[in-house]
């Protein structure tokens, strides 16, 4: 019976110090998951109608692109290359009005495949300008390590308890 106290109290150690890690594992959402230009152009139709991003799109291709908020209007969309074109391009977007208005892209940026995207950057199609109040990119924990930690501690809990309980049975 002390064996397997040992075995429980071992296994709720471990999987609380699993669980407090990937409690803290912090993951960025971003969309553009799967194949990158069919899931492009569905969310973002009006990318088909500006000859400045079609252009980047036949030379470089379209990586996996992500979306970050600027501020409650306006989200920039950041596209790297599929291919070495060492080339990346970001647009901004206003959050409002019909999908297919062409209107919606703002300002659009090519910058170096390594470099650093930031608003104040020179634009190649300065489109009607944009707030330069950034916000950080929504984020998510990975719940399913926490659902699966917490099922262990409380499986560890319960065999802790039933091995008290018989060596209480056999101790009376």
């Amino acid at each position: 019976m002390r064996t397997i106290a040992l075995v429980f109290s071992f296994l709720l150690g471990i999987t609380t110090l699993l669980g407090i890690v990937s409690a803290a594992e912090i993951t960025p959402v971003y969309p553009g998951m799967g194949i990158p230009l069919d899931q492009l152009t569905g969310r973002h139709p009006t990318v088909k109608g500006n000859a400045t991003i079609m252009e980047f799109f036949n030379e470089c291709g379209v990586g996996y692109w992500y979306e970050e908020q600027m501020d409650i209007d306006y989200k920039s969309v950041h596209i790297p290359p599929a291919n070495n074109c060492g080339k990346q391009l970001v647009f901004s977007m206003r959050m409002t009005g019909e999908r297919n208005d062409p209107t919606r892209i703002t300002d659009i940026w090519i910058i170096g495949a390594n470099e650093t995207w930031s608003s104040s950057i020179e634009t190649v199609y300065p489109g009607g300008g944009i707030s330069r109040a950034l916000v950080q990119p929504a984020q998510t924990r990975n719940v399913l390590s926490l659902n699966f930690a917490g099922a262990v501690i409380a499986l560890a809990f319960i065999g802790i308890a039933l091995t008290l309980k018989e060596r209480k049975k056999k101790n009376s």
